[in-house]
């Protein structure tokens, strides 16, 4: 039986190979199809309105049911892979989402096409987490924000996707062709099953050092003289006791994780608010306030290519300086842009002040996944992800809310975004306690046992 923490240092001590860039390969191909799962209803709805002629109420129906399902998906089916594993879980995560967008092509009615839309957000709320939490136990330990950051950006090559496949086929053949584009990943199953390791954490705890042995072989041909030395590197490595019990939301709020727990999933919210509330209203509060942005398409892009960009670079700079200042400042340049954006301005200036945007306040948020998934330890990391994804819907709830009260209350564009703004000095301060927090904690902890690493 291979030990814990022997496991975790020659993990976070290996290279990067061909292992990794095909398991990053795998996972940016699933959160592609989530981000295109996402953004298709977007660019399908108003085909589907006049063709099924249905009431407003119904289209909120179908809008938000994939949000309250990846609520539930995130909850769930992050918990239950960290009891039966990493690997099953992500393959049926990948199989309902994409199983339920094929099948809402053959619905008739609002309310199935909601339903349909309820199930891919399970699927796609499960396999985000279990992605996140799966890239963070395999990277090297100088790569993992990078990778799980380049998985992540997924979410903008599927949005970027969503509208530009819709733009080309839904003219001539109509709005189904355009989901069954995620038939594709329910073919490449098999692939999914022969190429993605299960976690390495979980094959360890229930005694399966064959599948174990056969994965460490692909990160080092020499593993085995590799994990020999490096425990001999560790003069009291723990036990492995602790990591049979049974994983429990409650482990989450117990005593060291609380404080953290709490605060990541405010983080959260305030991330989600902002993005989902700007993303659905930033185009008719510029048009109330005499601004042409161009199409939806046109926005769509700048935005996701902003966040594409800001995501590499900020968890590639993260993986060198750490998270302490990095994270509090990106989120306060985020609010900074979004303020700005309420200054009258030429369309230039304006499309410069979205991209920054999509770099700052959206990137932030797409590196909140790193940050919670080294957070926690292994044995409940896919859980506290999946919480904190959980919760986040909330405020991807509240945000559509929000700005649609203050359009009704006719504000002006500048207390708009300021009000959009505020949630990133939220999160900038959140993250500068739980920083803190989890200091004082490692202090206590080394002040009354000696350091195990040499």
């Amino acid at each position: 039986m291979i030990n814990q923490n022997v496991l975790n240092a020659f993990l976070d001590q290996s290279k990067t190979n061909k292992f990794h860039k095909i398991l990053l390969a795998a996972c940016t191909f699933i959160i592609i199809f989530s981000g295109y799962e996402l953004s298709v209803f977007g660019s399908i709805v108003p085909v589907v309105i006049k063709e099924w002629n249905i009431s407003p109420t119904e289209v909120g129906f179908i809008g938000s049911s994939a949000m309250f399902g990846m609520m539930f998906g995130a909850v769930v089916l992050s918990l239950l892979a960290d009891k039966f594993g990493v690997k099953k879980l992500l393959i049926v995560s990948i199989f309902i989402f994409n199983f339920f967008i094929v099948l809402a092509t053959f619905t008739k009615t609002g309310l199935m096409f909601g339903i349909c839309r309820f199930m891919a957000g399970v699927g796609s709320g499960g396999a985000t987490p279990i992605v996140i939490s799966l890239l963070t136990e395999y990277s090297p330990k100088t790569n993992k924000a990078k990778m799980v950051a380049i998985a992540i950006c997924g979410n903008q090559i599927g949005g970027m996707l969503a509208p530009f496949v819709a733009m080309h086929v839904m003219p001539e053949y109509g709005w189904q062709p355009v989901l069954w584009f995620s038939f594709l990943p329910l073919l490449l199953i098999p692939v999914f099953v022969k190429l993605i390791p299960e976690s390495a954490r979980f094959l360890a705890k229930n005694n399966q050092n064959e599948k174990l042995h056969n994965i460490l072989h692909k990160i080092d041909l020499n593993f085995k003289e590799t994990l020999n030395k490096t425990s001999n590197n560790l003069e009291k490595p723990t036990e492995l006791g602790d990591n049979n019990r049974k994983v429990s939301y409650l482990d989450l709020f117990r005593g060291k994780y609380f404080i953290g727990t709490m605060l990541i999933s405010l983080i959260y919210i305030c991330g989600l608010l902002t993005i989902n509330g700007v993303n659905i209203w930033l185009p008719q509060v510029m048009n109330q306030n005499g601004f042409a942005l161009g199409s939806s398409l046109t926005f769509s892009i700048v935005l996701n290519l902003g966040t594409l960009i800001g995501t590499i670079i900020w968890a590639t700079t993260v993986d060198k300086v750490g998270f302490k200042v990095l994270m509090p400042a990106i989120y306060v340049m985020g609010s900074i842009s979004l303020f700005c954006m309420g200054i009258k301005a030429n369309l230039i200036i304006l499309y410069m002040f979205v991209g920054l945007i999509g770099l700052f306040a959206f990137a932030a948020h797409s590196l909140m996944n790193t940050f919670t998934s080294q957070y926690y330890p292994g044995e409940i990391r896919t859980t506290g992800v999946g919480l904190a994804n959980a919760t986040g819907r909330i405020g991807g709830m509240l945000g559509p809310i929000v700005g649609g009260m203050l359009l009704t209350a006719n504000v002006s564009i500048t207390v708009w975004f300021l009000v959009f703004a505020i949630p990133g000095v939220i999160a900038s301060l959140s993250i500068m306690i739980v920083n803190y927090h989890k200091k004082r904690i490692e202090e206590k902890s080394n002040a009354l046992e000696p350091a195990i690493v040499k």
